[in-house]
């Protein structure tokens, strides 16, 4: 049975005049975390938007969506005979809906509809290769989540968003339950409370400064594992930014662009492959990621809010041979920066 946060956030700051949203959110220990709308490497996670070089404006050069605060952890998982992956992700974003604007591709033609957004505190989930068909609970330092039972594959995926009130963007001080909000427990860049890419242990959470997952086997072969049954971390990206902080917005130019895991499951007959890109926000598709593999295009993968990528998918043709452990993994976004590894096979 999930257990619930009592803890509220504390207040909101005044309604930009234009864009519709409260220029910052406080919780109860004082800690006040502006919106983060423009690029800010310091606060990596924002939402696409046209140019992200030039000022923001609204509706016609402003995020998608965009963050007061985002916290996450990541883990290995085990379970169903491969080391898999885990995130947990919680945050304070805000987002458009009907055409209070914007995404750009359908809404730009339309007339804005102005303060039509939402602020909504967000739980979001994801976990694979655990064992199909058990059940699985999240403890997080804002509470415990009800038992998720893994799909045929063994997945998990579940978002849990509470505040969304078409119009009200201050409905999530009265239900949303991501509060207080989490820091770096020492060493807090100045006008931050992270600096939204480094794993760092944390203060703050009402329940634990941590995350645990328990179900069957979940600990097999993890390097967080404290138990068969068993898996915690201590670290977490935080991001979030002192409202009255001046940032640095100067353009970091092409994206940084990593690999961070390159695997072929022979299982599953499957390539996975990971990664990072910064910074996130660019205009038009300039962040997307082409993988191939010694020459050959798998396909395309697309960074989330917090500059993480991830393809995943089979081998071209009917029953292709098994790539060998040691091909070249080749990562490359379209504005032009590459990124190589070794393809590790595992079974």
């Amino acid at each position: 049975m999930a257990i619930r946060n009592p803890h509220r956030l504390a207040s909101a700051g005044p309604t930009d005049p234009d864009h519709g949203f409260p220029l910052w959110f406080e919780d109860a220990n004082g800690v006040r975390l502006a919106l983060v709308t423009a690029p800010d490497p310091m606060a990596p996670a924002i939402g696409e938007m046209p140019t992200p070089t030039d000022p923001v404006s609204y509706p016609a050069n402003f995020p998608e969506e965009a963050f007061y605060y985002m916290v996450e952890a990541r883990l290995e998982v085990g379970g169903n005979g491969v080391v898999g992956r885990a995130r947990v992700i919680m945050a304070l974003e805000a987002a458009f809906q009907g055409n209070g604007l914007p995404e750009y591709a359908s809404t730009m033609a339309m007339t804005p509809k102005p303060h039509l957004g939402v602020v909504f505190a967000r739980m979001r989930v994801r976990i694979d290769d655990l064992v199909p068909g058990a059940r699985y609970v999240i403890r997080h330092p804002y509470g415990e989540t009800d038992l998720f039972e893994a799909d045929d594959r063994g997945r998990i995926f579940e978002t849990c968003d509470l505040g969304v009130a078409e119009g009200n963007t201050l409905r999530v001080l009265v239900t949303g339950e991501i509060a207080p909000f989490l820091t770096w427990d020492a060493g807090l860049p100045v006008g931050y409370i992270g600096d939204g890419a480094t794993e760092h242990q944390v203060t703050g959470g009402p329940f634990r400064n941590h995350v645990e997952i328990a179900g069957p086997g979940v600990g097999q072969g993890s390097a967080h594992a404290v138990g068969p049954d068993l898996v915690r971390s201590t670290l977490f990206t935080v991001q979030g930014r002192r409202f009255g902080t001046v940032p640095n917005t100067t353009p970091s130019g092409l994206p940084d662009l990593r690999i961070n895991s390159a695997e072929f499951r022979i299982s599953k007959k499957e390539f996975r492959i990971g990664g990072t890109v910064s910074p996130v926000s660019f205009g038009g598709q300039s962040n997307v990621v082409t993988v191939r593999v010694n020459g050959t295009v798998l396909g395309d993968a697309l960074p989330d809010a917090t500059g993480a990528w991830d393809f995943r998918g089979a081998q071209a043709g009917t029953n292709p041979p098994t790539p060998a452990s040691g091909s070249l993994v080749q990562a490359t976004s379209r504005s032009g920066q590459s990124a190589t590894a070794s393809l590790t096979v595992r079974n």
